[in-house]
């Protein structure tokens, strides 16, 4: 990996559920991010070897979409494209798999990310195809069921974060003396808090260099929507749980489902400095690691380990950690067993905040990690998030601006 840069990122804005970019199709936002993208960089459509771009949510999306987009967007037809659908790790495992192609001399310039809507996901009527003779027929939403669901345990993966609660809350953590404080009140304390440092960086322009505006009707959408800075400890108090009557997991504290997209874009250092172009930062590695499906909060920790001792790297030297907030839980779990500083955890809020739109949210945490090192001159960050199924992936990057 020690030859593959990231040139520069790019992303749509993050779009609530049934919020401001409702009327706009996955499709359609993945085309934007990837022709915002290329307006940015000094790289000719026709000099990017590969596509590869992560959606999760595929029922009733039309035939091979990361393809879609490219044939929408300003590339080539003839650009070669894959399509990947990992869950949540959809657009981040794009990524990898795209610099792995650089890696083996199969690609010099590659752009590489993700798109999602669950806004559009359809409504879905199981064993229709075969006829009903009488009686109610229950559709299904494919939003849940192709992303937010464990067909393995068949439960909801919020579930999933309360077994999390079952098996660490108030038990000693490992080779440290205090013990995990995984209650009710951390998590909502810690949503709180990415909730406010989310809504001070869209206040103060920080992410206008990375987002590509979208235009939906007569509308320009050009700010992340989802931030909430006027919620209070005793609003979040007041929700109910999710999950289970006395769970700690609600809606406050657990990432909001949204509509997006975020690509980068990708090449090896030679080809960089032949065309002249300026990278922001280095792939020094990445690790992905699968556990048993109920235990992929966990997986995250084990995949921060292996990243970080194989680089020799402890978590204090890396300045910034772009990690998914898919549960507050989930984040406050990482951070207790690996000793993660809270400052170093999504600096600029988190998922809990901005919210997940699942294939999309690798594209769009790189584009703005990748911003966040050009910004702020730091040397190494972090971009990860949990798979369900049990997994977790994990990237480690070097900041190479001059």
């Amino acid at each position: 990996m020690d030859d593959i840069v990231l040139v520069d990122g790019a992303r749509t804005p993050h779009g609530t559920l049934l919020g401001s970019l409702a009327d706009v199709e996955a499709v359609e936002l993945g085309r934007t991010a990837i022709d915002g993208l290329l307006e940015r960089v000094d790289v000719g459509p026709e000099e990017v070897d590969w596509v590869s771009l992560g959606n999760a949510i595929q029922a009733g999306i039309g035939q091979v979409p990361g393809r879609q987009v490219v044939i929408k967007s300003e590339l080539p037809n003839s650009t070669r494209t894959t399509t990947i659908n990992e869950a949540s790790g959809s657009g981040l495992r794009a990524i990898t798999l795209a610099a792995d192609r650089i890696a083996a001399g199969e690609a010099s310039i590659a752009i590489a990310g993700g798109f999602e809507s669950m806004t559009n996901a359809p409504w879905i009527v199981p064993d229709y195809r075969t006829g009903v003779r009488h009686g109610d027929v229950t559709m299904k939403d494919s939003m849940i069921l192709d992303s937010l669901w464990d067909c393995n345990l068949d439960i909801h993966m919020g579930e999933i974060a309360e077994r999390l609660v079952d098996r660490f809350d108030g038990e000693a953590i490992s080779e440290r003396s205090d013990r995990y404080d995984l209650s009710r009140e951390a998590q909502d304390r810690y949503a709180l808090e990415s909730h406010r440092r989310a809504a001070e960086a869209i206040e103060d322009g920080v992410f206008d260099d990375e987002v590509v505006p979208v235009q939906t009707g007569e509308t320009t959408v050009d700010r992340d929507e989802g931030p909430r800075p006027e919620s209070t400890i005793d609003d979040l108090d007041a929700l109910s749980p999710a999950f289970r009557s006395d769970g700690t997991v609600t809606p406050g504290n657990a990432s909001k489902l949204s509509d997006g997209a975020g690509v980068v874009l990708l090449a090896d250092r030679e080809t960089a400095a032949d065309a002249g172009l300026e990278p922001t930062a280095r792939l020094v590695d990445y690790d992905l690691v699968y556990r048993e499906p109920d235990e992929f909060n966990e997986a995250v920790g084990d995949v921060v380990e292996e990243v970080l001792a194989a680089n020799d790297l402890e978590p204090a030297d890396v300045d910034t950690c772009w990690i998914n907030e898919a549960f507050a839980v989930q984040s406050v779990y990482v951070m207790q067993r690996l000793g993660i500083d809270r400052e170093a955890m999504n600096p600029l809020g988190g998922a809990v905040a901005f919210g997940h739109p699942i294939g999309a949210s690798g594209g769009m945490l790189a584009a703005s990690l990748a911003s966040q090192l050009r910004r702020e001159s730091l040397e190494y960050g972090l971009v990860g998030m949990s798979i369900g199924g049990g997994g977790a992936i994990m990237s480690l990057w070097e900041n190479v601006t001059e």
